[in-house]
């Protein structure tokens, strides 16, 4: 009886904030280890983005979880000021707690969810068998600016598909509402980015490896053309590969107007046997130290 109670709650649950739910479930999931094998993910933001951080920003990252891709300490150390946002508070809290007290001290904590409640309605439709009302995605500033510089970390292709697949969206519907309505919610937070800071950089994760999962691109491959400062060959390799296109923030910027400064792409090795390929787009006039 107890555990009928216990799925039932977690079914209201997810019928009520489905993203938060969803979102809350992997950051409590994160296995032993990650922290120490996503280093290399760390090394990777801070070579490509530490040049165009300055001694005191004000620095917001939106969708900033456990922080295990992020090189926390570095950044912090450096700016004045470090907001992490994101729908769990839990999962950036215990990230600040690793931090010594002094750094501790420049690090905030916000509990935001950043598509206004438009991920959550998409996603309930869904599920429900209904086609949501009119939708859009908010763009105003992110909470607690202005800042310096901001960062969307690893969050598009995760704000909506992972509510989805806990709720038992069927495969086709899931893909042709991703395919419909992702676009929108990319866009919204793309906008809110760029309206909290002059500098932005940009994280996603457009290409997966593992076994049994269908890929059509080389990540050794893409890896070797970026190191060779071919970025733009490499892209087109990404571009080949299967992925979540309709998440992509750089189809967002060129919607905009906004050209990257520049780009970068690494390794990300997931878990065991699972690889990701990280984008970064930087925007903005800032130029490296």
């Amino acid at each position: 009886m107890a555990l009928i109670r216990a799925q039932a709650n977690l079914a209201e649950r997810r019928l009520r904030s489905p993203s938060r739910v969803a979102n809350v479930a992997r950051n409590t999931g994160a296995e032993r280890g990650r922290h120490d094998r996503w280093k290399i993910a760390r090394d990777s933001f801070w070579g490509f983005a530490g040049p165009y951080l300055r001694e005191g920003d004000r620095v917001a990252i939106l969708g900033a979880g456990n922080g295990d891709d992020l090189p926390l300490e570095r950044i912090a150390a450096l700016a004045g000021e470090v907001t992490l946002i994101d729908l769990d508070l839990k999962a950036p809290r215990a990230a600040r707690r690793r931090l010594s007290w002094r750094l501790r001290r420049r690090v905030a904590v916000i509990g935001h969810e950043a598509t206004g409640g438009a991920a959550d309605t998409i996603a309930v439709a869904a599920a429900l068998g209904e086609v949501p009302g009119r939708i859009s995605a908010p763009e105003a500033p992110l909470p607690g600016g202005p800042y310096d510089l901001a960062v969307g970390d690893l969050l598009y292709s995760q704000l909506l598909y992972p509510a989805l697949l806990d709720l038992g969206v069927e495969e086709r519907r899931r893909e042709a509402f991703l395919e419909r309505y992702c676009p929108i919610l990319t866009r919204g937070i793309v906008a809110r980015l760029h309206a909290s800071a002059p500098t932005v950089v940009h994280i996603h994760d457009p290409l997966a490896w593992w076994e049994g999962h269908e890929q059509t691109a080389d990540l050794d491959q893409i890896l070797r053309l970026a190191e060779g400062d071919d970025i733009g060959v490499a892209l087109g390799a990404v571009a080949r590969g299967l992925g979540p296109v309709e998440s992509d923030p750089r189809a967002a910027l060129r919607s905009f107007g906004i050209e990257p400064r520049a780009t970068a792409l690494w390794r990300w090795p997931f878990s065991p046997g699972v690889d990701y390929l990280a984008c970064a787009t930087l925007t903005g006039e800032r130029v490296p130290t």
